[in-house]
Order: C-alpha cells, then sequence, then structure tokens
C-alpha cells in the first residue's frame, strides 16, 4: 500500500469513526426520550386541553386536542401506540384516535359501555407496543381492543375488594392499575386474580406511565390535590417498581391531569401474577372467623361478620393460585369442596373496611 492509499484508508477510517459517534448519538437520544404526553380538563366550563411534558425539566407544550365528530363527555384518560397514534377516552366509555399522519383527525372507534357487562364509561386506557389498547370499562371490567378488527374483548372482572382510581400502565412487560389506594398488578389471563402490588397514601391517583431508558425502566404517577389557593395541581413522582416505594416529588404542574402516556414498547398480551398469601391465620379484635378442620366435602365457617361487610372469600393452594371463590355464595357458613383434591390451603376472606382474615384449611378426600 502506497502513502495516498494509506492517506485515503485513514480518511476513510476517519469518516467511519465519525459516522458511528453520530449513530450513537441519535441512538442514544432515542432511547433516553423523556417526553410524555398529559390530558387535562379546565373550566368552567369543562375544556379538554392535551399537553406534552419531559421529566428532565418543567417545559410545557401544548398539543392539538383530537374533536370529536359525535357529542362526548370531558376526556378521562389517553394513551399512545407504537406509531405515536393518540387515543382518548371518555367518562361515557366513548373511544376515539387521534392520527396525524391522515386527513381523518379525529376518528370514532366505538363505544366501551356497550359490552356485555359493562354499565357506564371508563377513566383508565393504555395501548401495548402490537395492536391492543386495553381500559377498564365500568367499575371493574378489563376490556380489550383490537386497533386492527376494531373488536372489543371483555377479559374479566377485577376483585371486588379493589377500586380503580386512574390509569393502567404498563412496566416491563407487566401490566398494572391505579387504584383508589394504590397499584394493582393485573393479571391477564385472569383478572379475578390479580394481585395487590403496593399501597400508596395519595389523593386522586389518575395518571401513570413508564418510561424505558434502553438499560431499565421507571414508573412514574401523578396525584392531584388542592393548592393553598384550592386550585387543582398535579404533583409527579417516580415509583421504585422494584422496592416497591414511592419517591419524592419530582415536580408541579398547575393543571388537572386526568390521564397520562408515554409510548413504552415493554409489553404483554397475557402477563399474570400470582398473589403473595399471608401464611399467619388471624382476627381483628373482636370479629373472627373460624373454620373446622379437616374438611371433606364442604368448609365448615364460624364468623360473627355480617354478610353485607364481606366482600370477597376465595381459596386458594400453596402457590397462590385461586382454587374456588365464594364471594358470590350468600350463605358462606358452609362452602362446598367436592372435587377439590386432598391437600393443605388457605381460605381467605375480605371485608369492606381493607381487613383480610386467613385461615388454613385442610381437605381430605
Amino acid at each position: 500500500m502506497n502513502k495516498y492509499q494509506k492517506f485515503l484508508s485513514h480518511i476513510d477510517m476517519k469518516e467511519i469513526l465519525k459516522l458511528t459517534l453520530i449513530s450513537l448519538l441519535f441512538s442514544s437520544i432515542h432511547i433516553y426520550c423523556q417526553e410524555f404526553y398529559v390530558n387535562t380538563i379546565a373550566g368552567p366550563p369543562s375544556t379538554n386541553q392535551v399537553y406534552k411534558f419531559n421529566i428532565s425539566n418543567s417545559i410545557e407544550v401544548s398539543q392539538n386536542v383530537c374533536i370529536p365528530s359525535a357529542s362526548m363527555n370531558s376526556f378521562t384518560d389517553i394513551a399512545i401506540d407504537s406509531s405515536n397514534n393518540i387515543y382518548y377516552i371518555s367518562n361515557a366509555g366513548l373511544l376515539y384516535k387521534e392520527s396525524t399522519t391522515t386527513s381523518n383527525y379525529c376518528t370514532y372507534l366505538g363505544d366501551f359501555s356497550t359490552n356485555q357487562g359493562v354499565t357506564y364509561g371508563s377513566n383508565s386506557l393504555t395501548a401495548d407496543s402490537g395492536n391492543f389498547l386495553y381500559a377498564l370499562a365500568g367499575s371493574n371490567m378489563l376490556v380489550r381492543y383490537d386497533t386492527n378488527t376494531g373488536v372489543f374483548s371483555n377479559l374479566g372482572t377485577i376483585p371486588n375488594s379493589q377500586t380503580a382510581g386512574g390509569d393502567l400502565f404498563f412496566y416491563k412487560n407487566r401490566l398494572f392499575l391505579l387504584t383508589t389506594t394504590g397499584i394493582l398488578e393485573i393479571n391477564m389471563a385472569n383478572p379475578a386474580q390479580s394481585c395487590p402490588f403496593m399501597d400508596i397514601n395519595l389523593p386522586q391517583l389518575y395518571a401513570g406511565f413508564s418510561i424505558n431508558y434502553g438499560t431499565h425502566s421507571k414508573a412514574y404517577i401523578l396525584s392531584n390535590s388542592l393548592n393553598s389557593s384550592f386550585q387543582v395541581i398535579s404533583t409527579l413522582y417516580e415509583v421504585d417498581m422494584i422496592n416497591k416505594q414511592l419517591g419524592n416529588a419530582i415536580r408541579i404542574y398547575n393543571h388537572s391531569i386526568y390521564g397520562a402516556a408515554a409510548s413504552y414498547n415493554l409489553t404483554s398480551t397475557n402477563s399474570s401474577c400470582i398473589p403473595i398469601l399471608s401464611t399467619e391465620e388471624n382476627n381483628f379484635n373482636n370479629d373472627y372467623l373460624n373454620v373446622i378442620n379437616p374438611a371433606k366435602s364442604k368448609i365448615i365457617c364460624q364468623t360473627n361478620l355480617k354478610r353485607s361487610e364481606i366482600i370477597s372469600i376465595r381459596l386458594y393452594d400453596n402457590l397462590g393460585r385461586l382454587i374456588k371463590d365464594f364471594s358470590n355464595h350468600k350463605n358462606i357458613e358452609s362452602l362446598d369442596i367436592l372435587g377439590i383434591p386432598s391437600g393443605n390451603y388457605l381460605l381467605t376472606l375480605s371485608t369492606k373496611n381493607g381487613k383480610t382474615y386467613t385461615k388454613k384449611i385442610i381437605i381430605e378426600s
């Protein structure tokens, strides 16, 4: 190789190195994008607004708002799919899609409240990295919407002991719901077996989302409250999903935020969870739940709790799998267990005031 060829080779290597660094820079920018969107309600009269925020700063960028062709109520939540289409749901259950790539700016997709078992709208919506949207319609029905076919599918109901407070959001291929008392992990295979994840003592947990930073993910929530001037504000927090701890407040927004969304690719269509059950038997004060062991064809229960105060009574195996749900039984003093294999089980009874009673059950054939 002569000097001229060596010179050209040196130039080529410098160009390749330069292009590689530029490529890495843009990849880094893409991976570490910290943008998220929120929908707010201002007024009176009630006015829908959408803003683009960033975790790293306090900049607020107002966005165009999907103006539906049909009458609808205020937006209660927002979602973004992998193609950056934005979806809105109203408290009447109406679903709309906003697309910036087509001339049909705002498209009506359907009504969650027309699904079987759903009596009214929703305040929970999220999108996965494929072609599905998920909403909690009515008070406890998990519904999936296929953006390709336009078909709604009812996946099941979350436990009656849980009350939806706000957003659905994915975190590392698992689906979560903000409730009035914290976070519930959704069992997508059987929503009735969804698992309490962590308690959060904050008001109005309406909005939640996750951001993928490339090497790790972080989850965020927003809580609404009143400031000293009695104006609604929203406070942004990071949630340590590994240690199940709430971080310090990151920022306060002078908005009433009802939903949040960020493009997130670590999603699933069938994630499940196993509830963490206490194996310690317990009673509270003067209230009691007693059982007769061993049990054969029936579990005989003795309790002084009023039936109207009991919201669930369930039988689990030692792996935390739901074996039988007796929650709709009127006579909980005698529970039919015919056909259930011999072994050791846990019977749990939950009440409206948040107490859970646990009893060990020995079933013999």
